[in-house]
């Protein structure tokens, strides 16, 4: 740890002071991070209160013209989880005109999206854009709000319920914040659920049929967009050859792998299969790290300026090697088969879902340790047991 520029180092402590000083530190943090989730839970209490409405019975969605609002206002990933059931809720009834709250980070993943009517961008980071956001909501005269948030009530989603003017909101029950609801439904009953799963408990509320292939996440990519995909992976020079695509950003800290184990799995490809055509993406502030893995890897890097760049190529790979991000979300989209690497805890409910791959979740907090030779072994696996064809996904 380095040390404040603020007089010399060290000689104003006792011997041990440092240590004493960090979890001093420690300890501060967890303290204020306690308060800021005791301030929060107080507030969602008093919204809750103020909010308070009589159950209702489900309404009839089909009797007339129903604008819907579904909130999902945060990462790309939980965009791409949410999309199945958007659309199921969508095209359960003629009559409804769904529109998505979105947020910067994950708006444009609906741009191809028919049966989004209205995506409205709300950047909740920014104090100035609640009052408008909340101006155009209560504008848009919905019948109906969906509160996205499956697990744990949000003191922003709230807010936004509220200041919809919705007549009926709809939410999961027993998160705490029923009485904020009228239209409630349980959750997810199946053992250890996806998110897919717990997100799906919200089409209930539209009669929505909840079996998985009614509920697997859906990106729908542009004739220009699979163009361009096409373009950078070249032509296939045989009918063996097989696209491989690797994604070396990881969005924190703990998901990082480290560049020579992409280099690994990339040469044991390779080594192993040598009709492949390897491609290496990383988020655009990873570019330089992107490309020398690449190079390292006898691999060639691809700029993908936008997400959605990103995704034209899942949609044309024939393998993704990932770890866990929007990447993997995108590869059960496109049913591509996939190998994506998760920290302890995390793979139950982020996992690939009814895709073709394995997900390996290693038992620490940190990739840091997470050997090539496990994940040699599960690339292995997936690409002798992977009979999923581009033309059968689709």
């Amino acid at each position: 740890m380095r040390e404040a520029s603020i007089g010399p180092p060290f000689f104003s402590r006792k011997p041990g002071a440092r240590g004493q000083s960090v979890a001093a530190d420690t300890f501060h943090t967890m303290r204020l991070k306690r308060l800021e989730l005791w301030w929060r839970a107080l507030w969602i209490r008093i919204l809750v209160a103020l909010m308070r409405r009589a159950p209702h019975e489900r309404p009839a969605w089909g009797a007339g013209p129903v604008r819907v609002l579904f909130l999902r206002h945060d990462r790309a990933g939980d965009m791409i989880l949410s999309t199945g059931v958007m659309r199921a809720i969508a095209r359960s009834q003629p009559t409804i005109a769904l529109d998505v709250l979105a947020s910067p980070a994950n708006a444009s993943i609906l741009e191809a999206a028919d049966y989004v009517a209205n995506v409205i961008v709300f950047d909740k980071k920014r104090l100035a854009s609640y009052l408008p956001a909340a101006r155009r909501l209560r504008a848009a005269r919905y019948d109906a709000v969906i509160d996205c948030m499956v697990t744990a009530p949000s003191l922003t989603t709230l807010l936004l319920v509220y200041a919809s003017g919705a007549r009926y909101r709809v939410g999961i029950a027993g998160r705490g914040n029923d009485a904020a609801f009228n239209v409630t439904v349980p959750p997810s009953a199946r053992p250890q659920p996806h998110m897919v799963d717990l997100l799906g408990a919200l089409g209930a509320a539209f009669d929505v049929d909840a079996r998985a292939g009614a509920l697997r996440p859906l990106l729908i990519v542009t004739p220009a967009e699979r163009d361009w995909a096409e373009s950078a992976w070249g032509a296939r020079r045989n009918a063996t050859e097989r696209r491989v695509l690797v994604n070396v950003s990881a969005g924190t800290p703990a998901r990082l792998w480290a560049d020579a184990n992409y280099v690994a799995v990339l040469r044991h490809l390779r080594q192993r299969h040598p009709a492949i055509e390897a491609r290496v993406i990383g988020a655009p502030g990873e570019s330089a790290r992107a490309q020398r893995i690449a190079a390292d890897g006898g691999a060639t890097f691809v700029r993908t300026p936008r997400i959605r760049d990103a995704f034209a190529l899942v949609a044309t790979a024939d393998f993704v090697f990932t770890p866990d991000t929007s990447i993997a979300h995108a590869a059960s989209a496109f049913r591509t088969p996939c190998v994506a690497m998760y920290v302890r805890g995390t793979a139950e409910r982020w996992a690939l879902y009814d895709t073709p791959g394995e997900s390996v979740e290693h038992p620490e907090s940190t990739l840091d340790t997470l050997s090539v030779e496990r994940m040699l072994r599960a690339v292995d696996a997936v690409w002798s047991d992977s009979r999923v064809s581009r033309a059968e996904r689709g």
